[in-house]
This record gives C-alpha cells, sequence and structure tokens, in this order.
C-alpha cells in the first residue's frame, strides 16, 4: 500500500526522514500507519522489523492495558488502596497518605511522594515506597515517578501470579497479531520492571496503539473494555507545572501522555514513541536512543507536527511512483550516524602504550592501533584487558568489552558483553573523537577525546546511560612508556 493510496504524499514522509538525518539523530525506526493501515516502514541499520527493541517508559502503556483487563475481570478495582495488596511491606505505623493511595492514582502518577522512592541498588523497589515517608496527599498533584506503575504491575502480577505480559498475551496481544517473545526485564525483586522494561518489536508496538485507537476493539471483538480506553487516553490530570516541554504539557492518563491535536501517546525514554492523532486516523512509531539529546524529542515531534501533518489529505491522492520510488531508495539507505572528521592523522603513531596515573576511568594503560579503516583501543582495567574496535568512516559491530552490566534482572550481571557499535575520526592531526553505542537490551553510549600531544595522551570520556558505563566517565592522563 502506497501512502498516496490514503492521502499521504511520499515526498512528505521522505522530507521527514531527511529532516532526522540532517539533524544527525540516532533513529532507529520510523513507522506510520494511516486509516490502520501501514504505508511506511523504516530502520536505521543495523535495527531491523523483527528486532526485540527497548521501549523504556512506553513499557507502562503495556501496564496500564494490564490493569484495565484486570478491572474489567473483576479481579481488581481501581479504587483499591495500594496498601490492600502488600501487607508484608506495610509498616506498624502507616501515614494515612500511604494507606489512602489507590491504583487509580498509581495510574495517573499522583502519588503521595514528590520523587522516586527506589534507585538502581536497592534490594525491593516495591518496599521502597512503604518505607520513604510521603510528602502530600496521592491523588492531587501529576509527578511523573516510575515507582507508581512498578507498583500497578507488581498488583496485576501478585493477582495473576504470572508475568503481566504472560497474562496479556491470550487475552491482548496474541488476538492482535504480536510477535511471539516479548518480554520484560526484572526488577531486583523478581517483579517485571513495568516502568522500564518491556522489549518488542515497533510492530508490537503498532499494534497495540492501533488497538487504543479502535477503543480497545480488534477484529470486532472488544478485548480491553472501551471505557477504561476511554479513560486511560483522556486527560485525568493537568501536566502543566511539572515539565517545560510543550509536548508533556497537554494532560496524563492512566499511563498515556495527552499531546497537541488530540491526540495521545506512549513515551519512553531516548524517543520511544507512539503518537495516536484520532483526528487524523494516523498512527506513528519511533524507537531511537537519543539519550543526553536533550532537544531531540521536540525536533522529533515538530518534524512529524510541522512537517508530516499539513501534508496529510482526507482522500486519496493521485500516485507517484517516482516519490514512492524515493522514499524507499532512501529508506534501504538508513543507518546510524557515524562519528565526522578527518580519516586520519599524519602525526600519530601507531601502536604506542600509554602508562596512566590513577583516574576515574581505571585505566592503567592504553595502545591505539591505527589501520585504513578501523582503530583498535587496547586498554588495561583492573577487571582484565579489553578491546574496542572503531570504525572510521563506518560503524564496527562487536561486544562491548565489560560483562558485569545487568541482564534480563536487575542487579544481576548478565555475563556478556553487551552488542555495541563503534566509530572514530580526527577532530584534527592532535584529536581522536569516538563514540560506542550500546544496541542491545539496554541502550545507552560513550564518547572519548583522546588527545595526543608530544609523549601524553589525555583522555576525556562521557557516558550517556540510566545504569551503566560508570566507569567510562571522566578524564585520564597518561604517558609514553619507555
Amino acid at each position: 500500500m502506497t501512502p498516496e493510496s490514503v492521502g499521504v504524499p511520499s515526498s512528505a514522509i521522505l522530507s521527514v526522514l531527511q529532516r532526522f538525518e540532517s539533524l544527525l539523530l540516532p533513529m532507529h525506526s520510523f513507522l506510520v500507519f494511516r486509516h490502520g493501515k501501514l504505508i511506511s516502514e523504516n530502520y536505521w541499520k543495523p535495527f531491523h522489523r523483527d528486532l526485540k527493541h527497548r521501549m523504556y517508559s512506553v513499557s507502562k502503556s503495556f501496564v496500564s492495558l494490564a490493569v484495565g483487563v484486570m478491572a474489567d475481570e473483576g479481579r481488581i478495582a481501581l479504587d483499591d488502596p495500594v496498601a490492600k495488596y502488600f501487607p508484608e511491606h506495610l509498616p506498624v505505623n502507616p501515614h494515612e497518605y500511604i494507606t489512602r493511595a489507590t491504583i487509580r492514582d498509581m495510574l495517573r502518577m499522583t502519588d503521595c511522594h514528590d520523587a522516586p522512592t527506589y534507585s538502581f541498588t536497592d534490594n525491593n523497589w516495591v518496599k521502597t515506597w512503604f518505607d520513604t515517608p510521603p510528602t502530600h496527599p496521592a491523588g492531587t498533584i501529576f509527578s511523573y515517578n516510575t515507582v507508581c506503575t512498578n507498583l500497578c504491575c507488581a498488583i496485576v502480577e501478585k493477582v495473576a501470579g504470572i508475568p503481566f505480559i504472560d497474562y496479556l498475551y491470550p487475552r491482548v496481544l496474541t488476538p492482535i497479531g504480536v510477535s511471539d517473545g516479548i518480554v520484560c526485564i526484572q526488577s531486583p525483586e523478581g517483579y517485571s520492571f513495568g516502568g522500564s522494561g518491556v522489549l518488542c518489536t515497533p510492530l508490537d508496538l503498532a499494534r497495540v496503539a492501533l488497538l487504543c485507537m479502535n477503543g480497545g476493539r480488534w477484529d470486532g471483538r472488544q478485548l480491553i473494555s472501551e471505557s477504561y480506553i476511554r479513560e486511560a487516553t483522556a486527560r485525568q490530570v493537568d501536566t502543566t507545572l511539572t515539565t517545560d516541554n510543550i509536548n508533556e504539557q497537554q494532560g496524563y492518563g492512566y499511563q498515556f501522555w495527552r499531546t497537541r491535536s488530540n491526540g495521545f501517546a506512549c513515551y519512553g525514554m531516548g524517543s520511544q514513541y507512539a503518537i495516536c492523532l484520532p483526528d487524523y486516523d494516523l498512527v506513528v512509531i519511533t524507537t531511537a536512543d537519543t539519550q543526553g539529546n536533550a532537544t531531540a524529542g521536540y525536533a522529533i515531534h515538530e518534524t512529524i507536527y510541522n512537517g508530516l501533518l499539513p501534508a496529510l489529505c482526507n482522500e486519496a491522492l493521485p500516485e507517484n511512483p517516482d516519490a514512492y520510488q524515493a522514499l524507499e531508495q532512501y529508506s534501504a539507505s538508513l543507518q546510524l550516524p557515524i562519528v565526522q572528521g578527518m580519516p586520519s592523522s599524519p602525526t600519530i603513531t601507531s601502536g604506542i602504550t600509554y602508562r596512566f596515573t590513577q583516574n576515574p576511568l581505571h585505566i592503567s594503560a592504553v595502545r591505539f592501533d591505527f589501520h585504513k579503516n578501523e582503530i583498535v583501543m587496547t586498554y588495561e582495567k583492573p577487571n582484565g584487558i579489553h578491546k574496542l574496535t572503531f570504525g572510521v568512516g563506518k560503524l564496527v559491530e562487536q561486544s562491548f568489552p565489560e560483562t558485569h552490566y545487568s541482564g534480563m534482572r536487575i542487579g544481576v550481571p548478565l555475563g556478556r558483553g553487551y552488542q555495541a557499535q563503534a566509530s572514530a575520526a580526527w577532530a584534527d592531526e592532535t584529536t581522536l573523537l569516538a563514540k560506542a553505542s550500546i544496541t542491545d537490551d539496554y541502550f545507552g553510549s560513550f564518547s572519548m577525546n583522546a588527545t595526543f600531544i608530544g609523549d601524553e595522551l589525555t583522555l576525556l570520556m562521557t557516558k550517556i546511560a540510566e545504569d551503566f558505563l560508570d566507569d567510562y566517565q571522566g578524564f585520564a592522563a597518561g604517558r609514553r612508556a619507555s
């Protein structure tokens, strides 16, 4: 099906992709649906349609659907107190703000705490909610807080006795045709990390979004009550004073955001988006890793609102084979951005070992080997000798040389390196720029500036990741080994 057949110019979608590329946004996918039909599907290599992608806070909307189904079944009620489901964590003399807080309050992000109650080093995230003194009555003020979702997820799993994704499969996910193997990373105590941990394909997310656009109905079956979906995607609470982002100032429902143009959306860290605009009968899906780029989310939204929406027509457009072919060819060429700069330095010698003084990177020695299309960095840390290969004018796929980062359960080492993509280039004759991006079940990156002056090498690494790469942040100074 061509975009023109549902009133969307192929040239408008091409312009959106070109805008993303011009901004060097590390996009992973961009999908467009009109009238429930997929009209454009774009992936940036190495990402592809079958790859399960970490959705971060988009996961919250999945949890909301599980709550809605369980409420439809009469197994929970939205006005049930949260404390009812966790008597084992309730203090001897609990604060009334704790005992009054309801599931509905958690869905609306109107908790009785002014900040998240857990950290990634805590062993039991649910318990921290009961142990942390509340600051105000629940149900009053919006304050975005992932612990709210984690509590809702834990309630579903306590009642169902199975992971919430497994609970959703026969009731919702299988009927709408999602792929097998959707999973959710676990929190330290063993509940699903419903606030951030779902991994599914962009097409899976699109099907969930389309189900919500259809009021919980799919192929004539009402999978989730229309009343719940209507409430979940409506403005339940004001968000104006809690963010300076206009795209997040339109209100909040039950783990869904309201958007401009009378829409609703699932939002996830790093620009995971499912933007649903019923007035246009349009659904747009994006996945990416724009962490650390404060303007990326705004740029993506503005590109969609200003570049795509004005081009939509209510009727089919004349077919435009040339424009459609141009879109398809451009889409096929998409890949993650690479570090820009000179391919080599005429003054820096390959294979020299530098010894380092004590530093926050815990690097004791490093050697760079410069090849025509690759730069190999070999470095020594307390946990062994590591190697990273940076492509020059290309990305090099590899396993990141750390095996102690979390796997499917937060705090439990994966035991292997995350998949990564890396590239490098010279900013000038003495300054090497490099970046390694994690493209696994977790997303993050570190960038490096390596400056060679005389016998000295100075490194600066900056990391952008939620709970790993902490040992790739800071300065280190070294001198050529004798």
